[in-house]
């Protein structure tokens, strides 16, 4: 059986009835904003074959039993691909802190401030009244 290699770069034409098997790269386009942009690649291969030969060659649904024909081997994902409830502050980090860092520490600074006068308007009767009267 003849099997043809596609990649997205290719500009000729296969046919799938002919090759029988082809395994490529094929382009994913958006294009709900009216102009065609290309936001990912999908790894495929596909195998035309008769009743008999599917018959020989059984498939499970996705990585199920039996995964031999084609063999699916697990996804290789990064190991932090999964825990973002487990990480609040990574999630806050990526959604509030790299655009707004900079309102952060200015209210912060606000804050300690404000907190500053409010204890210096809070203890300076006492501290007069002491100074004065002794």
């Amino acid at each position: 059986m003849e099997e043809a290699v596609v990649s997205t770069q290719s500009t000729g034409r296969i046919s799938i009835l002919d090759k029988k098997k082809i395994k490529g790269y094929w382009p994913v386009y958006d294009d709900s904003l009216g102009e065609k942009e290309q936001t990912g690649v999908v790894e495929m291969e596909i195998e035309i074959m008769t009743e008999e030969e599917a018959n020989e060659k059984k498939a499970g649904q996705g990585r199920s039993d039996p995964n031999e024909h084609p063999t699916l081997e697990p996804p290789d994902r990064p190991s932090t691909s999964f825990r973002w409830l487990m990480m609040p502050l990574i999630i806050f980090k990526i959604l509030v802190w790299d655009k707004y860092k900079w309102y952060i520490i200015l209210a912060f600074i606000i804050l300690l401030i404000i907190a500053f006068l409010g204890l210096l308007i809070y203890t300076s009767p006492g501290s007069l009244t002491m100074a004065m009267f002794g």
